[in-house]
Formats: C-alpha cells, sequence, structure tokens
C-alpha cells in the first residue's frame, strides 16, 4: 500500500517537471519575460530536489524491483540528473534546495564525517564544470538589489504585508493583479578603463506574482488561510519525526518504515524551501506528498493496533 502511495508521488512529481517544462518551452516559443521563465524553472528545481531522498528510498527498499545493482544504478543516475536540472536551469532556489537536502541527510548518516568530507570533495570536483551562467546567476545570492527578478520579490512581500492590514482575510485568488510596486534596482557598471561605477535606477512595475508561497496564502487566503496551510505542513512533518524516532530500531520486516518517513520529511521541507522563493502553495505535488505521509502514518498505525491487540481468553467454538 505504501508502495503504491510513494511510487504514485514519484510519477507525479515526474509529470510535474514535464508540463513545467513544457509551459516554460511554449513561454520561451511566446518570448515570454525571463521573470516568469525563471520561476517556473525554480519550481521544477525544487520538485526535482524534493524527490530525491524518495528516489534513494526506492533504491534500498523498493518491493516492484529488487534493489539490485541495476536498480541502484538506475537511481544514482536518475539522482544525478535531478541534482543536473537546478546547475542546467541556474536557479538559486534549486542551490539553496541542494544545500539543504545535503544538511538534512547528514543525520541518517552513521559516520558523518566520512559524509561531510566526501560530499565537500565532490563540491569542489564539480566547481571548474559549472556553466559560467550558473556561477554568474549564483553570484547574486549575495545582494537582491542587483537583480530584478529578488528586487520584485522583496517589493511584491512588501505590497503584500500592507494589503493584508486592511485585507486581513485576503483578497482571494489573484489578488496580486491589482498591486503596483516601485523598487530601487543597483548595478555595477565598467567604463573602457576598468573601474566600475554604481547604477541606480527606480523601477515601476504591476500585476507581479508574488513568487512566495507564504506571501501567496497570506494575499490570498488571509492570516485564517495562511495559519491553516502552515498547520497541515507542521503536522506532517512532526507525524514523520515521530515516525522516525518510533521506528529508528525497527522489529524485523518494519525496516523500510523510518527511512520512508525520513525521506518524506526531508522533501516536504526541502519543497518549504524552495516555497519561500516561488508561488506553489496550491500545486499538487505538496498535497500528494502530505497524502503520502498521511497513508504511512495510518498504515502504520493500523498495524501496530492489530499487533498489541491480544485477547484476554481463547473463543469457545460454537458447538457443532
Amino acid at each position: 500500500m505504501m508502495i503504491d502511495a510513494a511510487e504514485s508521488t514519484m510519477n507525479s512529481s515526474r509529470l510535474s517537471i514535464r508540463s513545467l517544462v513544457r509551459r516554460v518551452s511554449g513561454r520561451k516559443a511566446a518570448k515570454a519575460s525571463a521573470f516568469h521563465t525563471h520561476s517556473h524553472l525554480s519550481c521544477a528545481s525544487t520538485v526535482a530536489i524534493a524527490i530525491i531522498p524518495l528516489i534513494l528510498w526506492f533504491s534500498r527498499h523498493g518491493t516492484i524491483f529488487a534493489p539490485d545493482w541495476r536498480v541502484k544504478t538506475f537511481c544514482y543516475c536518475l539522482v544525478f540528473a535531478c541534482l543536473l536540472i537546478p546547475v542546467g536551469t541556474s536557479t538559486r532556489t534549486g542551490l539553496l534546495c541542494i544545500a539543504l537536502l545535503a544538511l538534512l541527510m547528514l543525520r541518517d548518516f552513521k559516520r558523518p564525517l566520512v559524509y561531510l568530507t566526501a560530499l565537500g570533495c565532490l563540491g569542489l570536483m564539480a566547481v571548474p564544470f559549472l556553466p559560467s551562467a550558473f556561477t554568474e546567476r549564483m553570484g547574486t545570492i549575495k545582494t537582491y538589489q542587483g537583480d530584478s527578478s529578488a528586487s520584485t520579490r522583496v517589493a511584491v512581500w512588501q505590497w503584500t504585508m500592507e494589503y493584508v492590514k486592511t485585507h486581513p482575510m485576503g483578497g482571494g485568488f489573484e489578488a496580486y493583479r491589482q498591486n503596483q510596486i516601485r523598487y530601487e534596482k543597483v548595478a555595477l557598471e565598467k567604463d573602457g578603463e576598468g573601474h566600475q561605477t554604481i547604477k541606480r535606477s527606480i523601477e515601476i512595475d504591476k500585476a507581479r506574482a508574488y513568487h512566495s508561497a507564504y506571501f501567496e496564502m497570506l494575499g490570498e487566503q488571509g492570516y485564517p488561510g495562511l495559519a491553516i496551510w502552515l498547520l497541515i505542513n507542521v503536522i506532517g512533518l512532526f507525524r514523520m519525526e515521530v515516525l522516525r524516532r518510533r521506528y529508528k530500531k525497527p522489529d524485523p520486516g518494519q525496516e523500510w518504515i523510518a527511512p520512508l518517513a525520513s525521506a518524506l520529511q526531508n522533501a516536504h521541507i526541502v519543497y518549504l524551501l524552495g516555497a519561500t522563493f516561488i508561488a506553489i502553495a496550491f500545486q499538487p505535488f505538496v498535497y500528494m506528498l502530505i497524502g503520502a505521509q498521511i497513508g504511512l502514518d495510518t498504515y502504520v498505525a493500523r498495524k501496530r493496533e492489530e499487533t498489541a491487540w491480544r485477547p484476554l481468553r481463547k473463543q469457545r467454538l460454537a458447538p457443532a
């Protein structure tokens, strides 16, 4: 049952990435703005990194295909492909998700120093092979004012905070279309002699999307909607932590429970980080992830009740 639920989440994630890529391609064909293109690519990068823990879980505990060397090789290649998506799309959100996932996986390793050493070596080996577009894009993390994408995010978030002061219940779906923002953009320009000068410009825009799931919920559903959404996510994380600790030393046949709970929790945390910078509060991926968490929790609880129940006396056989 839980294998099917986890596989459904994986298949849905694959379809989500495919649909996002198609949407991006369509926008490029229509000469859409780079701002919206990077937003969809960030969404694809977040989902790709979030499903890595589930892929690794399948490589060890899958039942449809026995976890032999062929399955492990395929899963490791798939993980490598997922890691390439943020690099190929040059998304800062994807880079942050990779860093967070690396830290989260540290708690599941028995030898953390070996893990950190191997991770550092792999990182140093990968730096020379990174494309220049990726390194230039990552350099804009230092300051949000040097990039229009980050500047508009901050401006829209400030507008949302002001908006909910007069609309505490939110403005409904696509309430962002009524915003009009004004932000400062700072850029470094080089002259012919190699000197750098700071150029400041004031940009004015309107109908900018939230580009944050938290502000998306706040602006559209208000404080009650944001509280309910956060509560749903926190409950899922809490229950997975309970299962992860409860089955840390499992009985025979229960070795798969704690790793699956940890994988679902890690995927959820990575999603919540990516959701800070992209408006994916209503995307189906997280709700399928929560559905898999609910399925695991209820399945394990039912199995515990079955094993814990013992009749006080043997039932008498009915007379013939």
